[in-house]
This record gives structure tokens, sequence and C-alpha cells, in this order.
């Protein structure tokens, strides 16, 4: 059973994005990458995505894609990600009653697709630091909203976006 849940941009404005001791947070830049982001989201899913899902959120949103790798790293390799995307919808409930059909008017809505942190970093506070990095550039982006899925049993992703980030489920 999954839970959607979402948050307004407003509810998040004010939050402060912290840093992690000895964690650089880093841009997705390309294909290369792709196999350590597939790593990581891979290892607590119920139904694996496939190559196609990654690469079509990774193509199209490269830019909301940020990856944790400790700063000692040798090889770089990252220990934590998120991958969002945003969903553009018109809305075009329009007055019937109304001549203006200019009316309608654009919404964008960001999406947490997948976030995944290394177990043996968890509860450090790195989740936490990349959820607020993407969804400070969705908001940039032009998001009114951000929202995501997870396995309501999933207790850690559940703490993290209700109660850490004032997430409301659907």
């Amino acid at each position: 059973y999954t839970a959607i849940i979402m948050v307004t941009i407003d509810e998040v404005n004010d939050v402060n994005i912290p840093d992690i001791e000895g964690i650089d947070f880093v841009d997705y830049v390309n294909e290369e990458q792709l196999e350590d982001v597939m790593h990581l989201v891979q290892k607590d899913l119920s139904e694996p995505y496939s190559v196609f899902t990654y690469r079509y959120f990774l193509h199209r949103w490269p830019q909301l894609c940020i990856l944790a790798v400790p700063s000692d790293s040798a090889d770089k390799r990252p220990i934590g990600c998120v991958v969002c995307k945003i969903d553009v919808k018109r809305d075009d409930d329009i007055d019937a009653a109304s001549e203006n059909t200019d009316a309608a008017k654009v919404n964008y809505t960001g999406y947490i697709g997948m976030l995944a942190v290394e177990t043996n970093y968890r509860r450090s506070g790195i989740g936490t630091a990349l959820a607020l990095r993407a969804i400070q550039r969705m908001q940039q982006m032009g998001c009114q909203s951000i929202q995501l899925e997870t396995e309501v049993t999933n207790k850690g992703a559940m703490r993290l976006y209700e109660d850490r980030l004032g997430f409301i489920r659907e």
C-alpha cells in the first residue's frame, strides 16, 4: 500500500538547508553516474525500476538529481541521491459564464520520484538535506507544491516526509 503525500511550497519556504559535515552535495552530470543512482535506489525498492525510468527522470530534469558524496571519497561514489521531476498542468476550470478564455492557469507540481541513502549513512540528516535541496530547486523552477508516493510500511520515509518536512497524506 502506497501513500500519496503532498506539501505546498509555502510550508517549506523558511526552512534552513543543512550542510552535513564530511558530505558534498553534487549535481548529476551525465550517464556515467546512472549506474550509481540505480544501485542506490534499487536496494530498497519492492519492484525495481527499468533503466528507462531512470533515464526519463535524469535526461529531462538533470538539475533535479542531487547526489551526496563523502568528501574524503577517492572514487566520488555517491552514498545518497534524490531524483525528481516537474509536472505541468493547465487549469482549464473556466467559469462557463465567463467570456475570458485566457483564464486558464499553468500549475507546476514537483514530484520526488526517488530518494535513497546507504544504510550505514542513514539517520545523519543526509536524506533531509537532499530532499530540502530538491524542494528548493523545484520552488525556484516555479512549483507551487511537491508530491511523492511511498510505501506506508516505510517508517523512515514516513517520518522524514511527514514529521520533518511537513508533507500531508492525501
